[in-house]
């Protein structure tokens, strides 16, 4: 039986050995025994124990402190102290220390307030010292895993969180480990019952992924998922276009070869179209006569690739639009040609009579004509002349040049 006491009588002092009162200069508080208690005075920030045991003589007519409690530093800490507290809370430290002679005394300045499930740091607060004020209230917490902290923070600790992300393709796939926890995790995958990486491509087949996590507070998670990657069946499929067709894949706008996919679960069909341009450019010709022997020519080439137009009359090559030609049989000539050598030919053969004489005359400004009665305002006349039958034209005091026979 004494030895059972002497066990416990240890045990006790041991306890009292490593017991350490927080005082908090941020609000003017003192933490003792999980409860908080206000204090006034000045306390400068120090870490160290009590020195000695100040008692107050009672001598009459003298004013002499009350008892105190002497820090390392100087401070003394009673009803009369520098760090004023009441006499409950000086009689707890008074009987704590006279038990341990090694009370423990933390200074400094902890702006945190704790809350059930979350805690608020008012000013920036290295990591240390938020986990050291922590404890003195809450037995197990988890905190982001920061260097400081300066707001509101979630403290009430949760399993990690695992999330397994697959895809699945025709004869591969996919998957990858997320894992989310506010502090450190240790995770571990196995695919098909072996420990592998968090993400990995997959090969046809069922598989097994397993994820367990354990995070710095021994808190477990586990999750298991199946995937099945189909072995897929695969058609080639060869076409040959045209240039600029319109086909099921959209309008043909290349030259030369060009896969296209279709894929589903199971199948997957790969067309190759081979693109020609075989079609030879459309000639779209004009030809207006201007006067005498001279003509308007207006050539058009369509076709979806630029193109060059050679024109020749009686095997000569022309430039321009307006063309002179010979009296009699002439031979026009319209050639084609796109970038991929395609051509088109065109002939024309046009006939010019040297029967009718063209004139043309143009004047300074419009004036009036009678043409057999008929009267005409223009800036200049035009008219086909013939040789064999005479024109009377004179101009008259009122300036309308008059035509008649």
């Amino acid at each position: 039986m004494k030895k059972i006491i002497s066990i416990v009588i240890v045990l006790f002092a041991s306890f009292l050995l490593s017991e350490k009162i927080y005082i908090n200069t941020f609000d003017n508080t003192i933490i003792l025994n999980g409860k908080i208690y206000s204090f006034f005075g000045k306390a400068n920030p120090f870490r160290g124990k009590v020195v000695t045991y100040f008692r107050s003589p009672n001598v009459e007519g003298v004013s002499i402190p009350g008892d105190l409690l002497v820090l390392g530093d100087g401070q003394t800490v009673g009803e009369s102290g520098t760090i004023k507290v009441s006499r409950d809370v000086f009689d707890t430290l008074k009987t704590m220390y006279e038990l341990s002679k090694d009370l423990q005394f933390v200074i400094d300045e902890f702006p945190i307030e704790v809350y059930g499930d979350k805690i608020v740091v008012k000013k920036i607060t290295p990591k240390e010292k938020v986990e050291e004020y922590l404890r003195l209230f809450v037995r197990k917490f988890e905190l982001s895993d920061l260097e400081f902290y300066l707001g509101e923070y979630t403290i009430t600790p949760q399993p990690p969180k695992i999330n397994i992300i697959t895809f699945s393709f025709p004869d591969f796939g996919f998957y990858m480990v997320n894992v989310e926890d506010i502090g450190k995790v240790q995770t571990k995958v196995y695919l098909d019952g072996e420990l592998s990486l968090s993400l990995s491509f997959l090969p046809p087949g069922t598989h097994t992924i397993f994820v367990y996590a354990k995070d710095a507070l021994d808190n477990e998670s586990s999750l298991t998922k199946l995937i099945f990657i189909p072995k897929s069946r695969v058609t080639f499929i060869e076409k040959k276009e045209e240039y600029y067709s319109q086909t099921e894949f959209g309008k043909l706008t290349f030259i030369g070869n060009k896969n296209f996919y279709q894929i589903t679960p199971l199948d997957a069909t790969i067309t190759t179209i081979f693109v020609n341009d075989t079609l030879a450019p459309k000639i779209e010709l004009g030809i207006n006569r201007l006067f005498n022997n001279y003509y308007e020519l207006k050539v058009k080439c369509y076709d979806y690739n630029k193109t060059k137009t050679i024109v020749k009359v009686n095997n000569e090559e022309k430039n321009g639009t307006i063309l002179r030609f010979n009296f009699g049989k002439n031979i026009l000539a319209i050639y084609c040609e796109d970038t991929l050598k395609n051509n088109s030919l065109k002939f024309k053969t046009i006939w010019v009579y040297d029967n009718m004489k063209n004139s043309l005359e143009f004047f300074d400004q419009k004036r009036w004509f009678n043409i057999g009665g008929i009267m005409i305002k223009s800036p200049f006349i035009r008219s086909w002349i013939n040789p064999n039958q005479k024109r009377r034209i004179y101009e008259d005091r009122n300036f309308v040049i008059n035509i008649f026979k």
